[in-house]
């Protein structure tokens, strides 16, 4: 219906542009492609509405339809979980078929957090290149004897998100922006947001572990997660192009330990992070889980990593003015 009316809506402003004077073989040119414009749109949405009634989904092991209610592909046994049904949300799907990049929710993240540090420091634009100790420990850094004396483990997963300055973040970035969609592309977003989070865990654990009175913040330790599992997926489980790609990820690694020398560096936290990331790389398949019982697992671990993300946070602002006004008084 609303296809028959847009149509007509596109006669109706020709016919009216046509009472104006519009004559000639330009315009003959111009009312051709605005209709066959008119009338693809048209056909996108008759198949958006056919899309939205079907009962039936394809498998995407096999490509064999299967009903609309079937937990699992009776052709090959794959799992059907997550492959869009007909109704109402696989119209809305088939009109806007964008979806965010977890990738470029964590970069856009790190920088919104960068900007409140900014904004908490108080000091001007000289935090955007070197923000007090005060103000990172106060919006949740890694503080071994905070964490293991006060309880605030929070700060494991806070502590990956703050960067101490533009040029800390926009090579962490750098480097994010390179893994983060690799590994997303290839294993799906609920993965990489579950190493993300795991390999930024553990690592600041590490480091609170044997550097408790160190201040340390930054996204380098799940970065080296990723890498970590790019690396032993590639070298051990896949293909001969995802080797060599390993191996040029390989060079990433060497040069990770290279920072062992600089001062200032958390290399503690690094290792955290690589551990974790490549003990995954042993276990975690592409594509979408082949059984629902991996399917139910996957779905509890990024579960289980989002909730952990959003508790961080809020207890971090919860603690925040209690812990501000200490710093005050203490001043």
């Amino acid at each position: 219906m609303i296809g028959r009316l847009y149509l007509r809506a596109v006669h109706a402003g020709i016919s009216f542009l046509e009472a104006l004077g519009a004559r000639g073989a330009r315009w003959e040119w111009k009312k051709r492609i605005w209709l066959q414009a008119a009338e693809d749109k048209v056909s996108q949405w008759e198949n958006v509405g056919r899309g939205a009634r079907t009962t039936l989904r394809m498998c995407r092991s096999c490509r064999t339809l299967v009903e609309g209610g079937a937990s699992a592909c009776p052709a090959c046994g794959a799992s059907m979980s997550g492959v869009p049904r007909g109704g109402v949300v696989r119209g809305v799907s088939l009109l806007f078929p964008g979806k965010p990049s977890v990738s470029v929710i964590l970069l856009s993240a790190n920088a919104l957090l960068l900007l409140a540090t900014v904004a908490a420091d108080g000091t001007g634009l000289g935090a955007l290149w070197s923000p007090r100790g005060q103000t990172l420990w106060l919006l949740g850094g890694k503080w071994g004897e905070s964490i293991f004396g006060a309880g605030e483990w929070w700060r494991l997963v806070t502590a990956n998100y703050l960067h101490g300055g533009i040029l800390h973040l926009v090579f962490n970035s750098m480097a994010l922006a390179t893994l983060g969609p690799l590994i997303e592309q290839a294993f799906g977003a609920r993965r990489l947001f579950v190493i993300y989070t795991l390999a930024g865990i553990c690592g600041f654990g590490l480091s609170a572990w044997i550097r408790p009175g160190s201040l340390s913040i930054g996204a380098s330790g799940a970065i080296y997660g990723l890498l970590g599992f790019a690396v032993v997926y590639g070298r051990f489980r896949a293909g001969a192009g995802a080797r060599a790609l390993a191996d040029q990820l390989t060079q990433w690694l060497l040069y990770g330990l290279m920072m062992f020398l600089i001062p200032g560096i958390d290399s503690i936290a690094h290792v955290g992070g690589l551990i974790p990331g490549a003990l995954l790389g042993l276990v975690m398949d592409p594509g979408e889980p082949r059984t629902r019982a991996r399917s139910v697992l996957l779905w509890l671990l990024f579960l289980l990593c989002l909730g952990v993300t959003a508790w961080s946070f809020a207890a971090m602002l919860r603690t925040y003015p209690a812990r501000a006004e200490e710093l005050r008084l203490n001043a």
